[in-house]
């Protein structure tokens, strides 16, 4: 397994629930030294932090990638309905539905250009970690 696709998988599992010391005797499990597998774990939940400031944003980065992880494995297991669960989640954490909402829902180009940096930051974090389909856009 390469150290990549190692530190992918770890992320995985950090993001399942799985503490960092237990990530880190699976790294041992597969055969790396206690230093690297220190290592990977570092590097795994700094990409589920996507650069955060804070909790709130770890947390949401979390929620945001067991949403996508769920809907790839209902969509291959064409559970729509799941799926669909999972999107309207998704939707509902990043607010997507309150501008329909709102009657003053015409954002300036100022928000919809901060909107679009946010959304290619986010892309450049998840797409790598192939947690959907690569069809499937952000």
């Amino acid at each position: 397994m390469t150290p990549q696709t190692l530190r992918d998988r770890v992320v995985l599992l950090l993001i399942s629930g799985m503490s960092a010391e237990a990530a880190e005797g699976f790294c041992v499990q597969q055969g790396q030294a206690v230093e690297a597998a220190r290592q990977i774990v570092t590097d795994a939940r700094k990409r589920i932090t996507v650069a955060a400031d804070y909790t709130r944003d770890e947390q949401l980065g979390k929620a945001v990638m067991r949403l996508e992880d769920l809907y790839a494995k209902s969509m291959a297991g064409q559970d729509i309905r799941t799926a669909l669960q999972a999107q309207r989640e998704l939707n509902r954490l990043l607010s997507l539905y309150a501008d329909a909402r709102r009657d003053d829902a015409t954002p300036d180009d100022a928000d919809a250009s901060a909107m679009r940096r946010q959304l290619d930051l986010i892309a450049a974090y998840l797409v790598p970690l192939k947690l959907a389909d690569p069809s499937y856009t952000v």
